[in-house]
């Protein structure tokens, strides 16, 4: 029997097998970074929704889970306050800072929840119908256009202290 051919069988497939494994592997990595930078392609947009949802939620989650930093930013100018929080007790959102967030500048507001230029907040009711605090519509931020083909929408529930009442917060965002 001739061993020598037999271990040059098996080298040349191991060697086959390699070649075809690094060649896919450089084919997929080239293919993979080059549709990333393609506006067009599935693999952008789906990193880019991933990208803005977690800017959304992150943005709602911050206003409905804490008292914001100092607690008492609602006397606070712009640049003395670190976070943005709407929470007066444990469990529930203060009424002067939800009507604070319609007297501050959205440029203030988008640097404090480090969500880009484009954003819009608002309260309601859970039946859809406007939030009023002294004959003003809680909402900040812009409208959001139109012609725009993705825009993250997230809602958080919240009560507001003291009455009780369950209010919808709605934070959305999306890319200019």
């Amino acid at each position: 029997m001739n061993k020598k051919a037999q271990v040059f069988t098996i080298d040349l497939l191991v060697s086959i097998f390699l070649f075809l494994l690094l060649f896919t592997s450089v084919v997929t990595f080239l293919y993979s970074s080059a549709d990333i930078s393609n506006q067009a392609s599935p693999f952008y947009t789906e990193i880019s929704d991933i990208y803005l949802n977690n800017i959304a939620s992150q943005a709602a989650d911050s206003l409905v889970a804490s008292k914001g930093y100092p607690a008492n930013w609602t006397v606070e100018p712009c640049s003395s306050i670190y976070k943005l929080g709407l929470l007066q007790t444990s469990f529930e959102v203060s009424k002067q800072k939800l009507y604070n967030l319609t007297t501050m500048t959205d440029s203030c507001i988008s640097s404090l929840l480090r969500s880009g230029s484009s954003f819009n907040i608002s309260v309601t009711y859970l039946n859809g119908s406007e939030y009023k605090i002294s004959g003003r519509w809680i909402t900040a931020g812009y409208p959001p256009p139109s012609s725009l083909a993705y825009v993250s929408s997230i809602q958080r529930f919240m009560v507001l202290y003291p009455s009780g009442i369950i209010l919808k917060l709605n934070y959305e965002e999306w890319f200019q």
